[in-house]
């Protein structure tokens, strides 16, 4: 049989207080009011009683839930997704908070029926995220507080984004200082993350007297766009290979999954890597970028940071309402994480 729920009357009557001052000392507001004493009985009787706040009345009375929202266009149900979600979990429960998640499945109708469901639910805040990089003229439209992540807005409101030149500019400075100086960069230029990428990724290269050889995709950024883009690079219009002195040492996939398709262009061809081709990529991709024979060298999309960071900066602003908004977007750093697919060039060809 269950035993009847502990009361704060019980812990009051057990400490010999009257249930205000119990109230004072189970919600650290004994300071002032309290006798150290008092304050040390009470929690005392509390935890003779195993005495379980309740949550339920408390958030009625600070008109809090302790509850965020979290709508995402798709990111629930991407390769992602594991990271980031678990970044944003584990940033609310370090304070003491719940997350519920909600996929709108690239639907805006069920975006704008989430908030709204959330909304009247009474969550204290949200988080909108996006799978890939984007720019929202209009922010999700909410009388909650909001913070974006992996998007950003044209609108007053926080944002947590990859700083993608930077990745851009370090690949470029990475293949450049072990000295590739014919280097390709694959990329696709529609979206934000592409474009911020490939200018900075080219910016950086002709600084160290390197004049890239930029292809675009016109398909998704996926393994075949990637293997057909390096077919194209590494051979001539018969279909065999280029000579060495003709074709790129290195080569830069947009993600890790054009990168993938890089190497195996260059092993068909007969291409070792990375001694004859060095291959990097971008997003460490779990459960492929590690996995690959060689492992592949790529820059690591900050999923867990983005949820971390996105959590983090709503809660600033439920204790802070008067946070003023940056105005441009916090960036995300995405580190290097080098492994056997880069090398120096050839000393030949």
């Amino acid at each position: 049989m269950n035993r009847p729920r502990v009361r704060l009357l019980d812990v009051a009557m057990r400490a010999g207080v009257s249930p205000a001052a119990a109230s004072m000392a189970l919600n650290g507001r004994s300071a002032g009011n309290l006798a150290p004493t008092t304050r040390d009985r009470i929690l005392a009787a509390a935890a003779e009683l195993d005495y379980t706040p309740d949550s339920v009345a408390q958030s009625l009375r600070r008109r809090k839930t302790n509850v965020l929202g979290l709508v995402t266009d798709a990111i629930a149900s991407s390769p992602f997704a594991g990271r980031l979600l678990a970044g944003a979990m584990e940033s609310a429960r370090t304070r003491s908070y719940v997350l519920v998640i909600v996929d709108a499945n690239r639907e805006p109708d069920n975006e704008v029926i989430a908030i709204r469901e959330l909304t009247r639910r009474r969550v204290d805040g949200l988080v909108y995220a996006t799978m890939g990089l984007q720019h929202l003229p209009v922010a999700p439209h909410t009388s909650l507080p909001l913070v974006l992540a992996n998007c950003w807005s044209d609108q007053p409101v926080p944002a947590v984004i990859p700083d993608d030149d930077r990745a851009g500019d370090t690949a470029a400075a990475y293949l450049t200082g072990l000295g590739h100086q014919r280097v390709a960069m694959i990329t696709g230029l529609v979206g934000s993350a592409g474009q911020r990428r490939t200018r900075a990724f080219t910016e950086r290269s002709r600084d160290a007297g390197v004049d890239p050889l930029v292809h675009v995709i016109d398909a998704d950024w996926s393994v075949t766009a990637g293997y057909h883009a390096a077919w194209t690079l590494l051979t001539d219009d018969t279909g065999a290979p280029r000579p060495a002195a003709q074709r790129p040492t290195a080569v830069w996939g947009v993600n890790d999954r054009v990168a993938t398709g890089v190497v195996l262009a260059a092993l068909r061809l007969g291409l070792e890597i990375p001694r004859d081709l060095s291959v990097l990529g971008m997003d460490d991709q779990e459960e492929l970028a590690d996995c690959l024979v060689p492992a592949l060298t790529t820059l690591a999309l900050p999923h867990r940071e983005l949820g971390e960071a996105a959590v983090s900066r709503l809660l600033d602003l439920l204790d802070n309402s008067g946070l003023p908004v940056p105005a441009d977007p916090q960036r995300l750093e995405c580190p290097l994480v080098e492994r056997a697919s880069t090398a120096p060039p050839p000393s030949a060809g």
